[in-house]
Formats: C-alpha cells, sequence, structure tokens
C-alpha cells in the first residue's frame, strides 16, 4: 500500500519541478532582456539633477518675467494718458531695450522647458554617457546664450532708465512755477512710476541670472559624463 501511494506522487513532484525551472528560465530571459534596456547610473543621475534643476529654475524665471510684464504694461498705459510730448518722445527708447529683454528671457523660459524635456529623453531609451554629455552641452550652450544676451539688453535699458529719470531730476525748476507751468512740468518730475520701471528690470535681470546660475550648476555634470574630453588638454602639456 506504502508503494502504491508513492508511486502517484512521483509525476507530482516533476511537474511541480519543472513548473519552477520554467519560471526561472523565464525570468531569467526577462532579466536579460531588460539588461540591454537599461539605462546608464550616472545617466538616470543627471537626468534627475537636470530636472530638478530646469523644473526650480523654470519657476524663478515665470514668476519674475511675469512680474516685470505686467509691470511694463501697466506703467506704459499709464504714461500714455500724460499730454506732455517729451514723456512720450522718450517712452519707446526706454522700453525697447527693457521689452527686448523680457522677449529673451520668455525664450529662455521655453528653452528651460525644453531642457527639463531631455532629461527624461534620457530614459526613454538607452543613451551613453557621451551622447549625453553632448546633448546637455548642447541645451547649456544655446541657454547661457540667451541669458546673456539677456542680461546685456537690461543692463543697457537700465542704463537708458536710470539716465531718463537723471535728466529729470536735473531738469526740474526749483524757482515757483506758474500755474501752466506747473502743469507742464508735472510730468517731468520724478513718480512713483518711473521706480517700478527700475524693479521690473531688475527683476528681469535677476530672471536672467537665475537661469544662468542654473546651467553653470549643470555644467559640473559634463564633467562626470564625459571626462577625457577635459583631460584630454592637460595631457599635451605635462608632456612638454
Amino acid at each position: 500500500s506504502s508503494s502504491l501511494n508513492l508511486f502517484p506522487m512521483a509525476p507530482l513532484s516533476r511537474t511541480s519541478h519543472e513548473k519552477g525551472l520554467q519560471r526561472r528560465l523565464s525570468h531569467d530571459s526577462n532579466e536579460d532582456g531588460s539588461d540591454e534596456d537599461k539605462v546608464d547610473a550616472l545617466v538616470e543621475l543627471v537626468s534627475l539633477r537636470m530636472r530638478r534643476v530646469a523644473f526650480l529654475s523654470w519657476w524663478a524665471q515665470v514668476i519674475l518675467t511675469a512680474v516685470s510684464g505686467v509691470t511694463f504694461l501697466f506703467t506704459r498705459n499709464v504714461l500714455k494718458l500724460e499730454s506732455n510730448p517729451a514723456s512720450k518722445a522718450l517712452l519707446i527708447p526706454n522700453y525697447f531695450l527693457a521689452g527686448s529683454s523680457i522677449s529673451l528671457s520668455l525664450a529662455s523660459i521655453f528653452w528651460t522647458w525644453a531642457t527639463r524635456r531631455l532629461s527624461r529623453r534620457l530614459l526613454r531609451k538607452p543613451t551613453t554617457r557621451i551622447q549625453a554629455a553632448n546633448m546637455l552641452r548642447k541645451s547649456i550652450t544655446v541657454g547661457t546664450g540667451l541669458n546673456l544676451m539677456g542680461m546685456a539688453l537690461a543692463i543697457f535699458g537700465a542704463e537708458q532708465i536710470v539716465g531718463g529719470l537723471a535728466i529729470k531730476v536735473l531738469t526740474t525748476s526749483t524757482s515757483a512755477p506758474t500755474v501752466y507751468a506747473a502743469g507742464a512740468q508735472a510730468s517731468n518730475l520724478l513718480q512713483p512710476l518711473d521706480i517700478l520701471v527700475v524693479q521690473a528690470n531688475t527683476n528681469t535681470l535677476f530672471s536672467h541670472f537665475c537661469s544662468v546660475v542654473a546651467y553653470l550648476f549643470l555644467g559640473r555634470s559634463i564633467a562626470q559624463l564625459d571626462p577625457p574630453s577635459f583631460e584630454s588638454d592637460e595631457r599635451p602639456r605635462a608632456a612638454q
């Protein structure tokens, strides 16, 4: 009876053992296929760093640029109501450089968002370290160029705005004016809106500065991804 009980259990043990082997083989085959699609650990780390830094830089630029743009539009609409032709003549030059800086800040915002999307692109398919370094280098070069041009326009705009305010202060008459002259000189006096213009231009400059700092921080990742590109310039010098 014991022998009769043992024979039926043999095929059951074999089938269970074969099922276990098939599961292990399928699991190993899946792991072998996934190894080919795995992303490099350093590339994944750089991608996470790009995503975080670009996210913070994007929000800083959006807030500062939005505040600057609204302030410039509000000031421009208020100053349009003035009847002094001299102030209208100075309106276009004062806002041209500052407006151009805001336009470049908007372009930098879109490029920062593209840099954030680039971080996701590095994880979609296997990317080597050199390829990731080249893509990151291109993104940093374009973004830094946009911000440097925007900072230059903002600085020139600040010089022009401050110069216009200095002219208003220096040309203000200290004598007692007539009623007609008082109405004409009211628009030439230093007004609170002029201070808002300076603040808005400073916000635009700070927006470009935040983006430049973010790109410089991301530039450190290029040395980690592609170190031979930096050491190749030093080796001939050491040999000499």
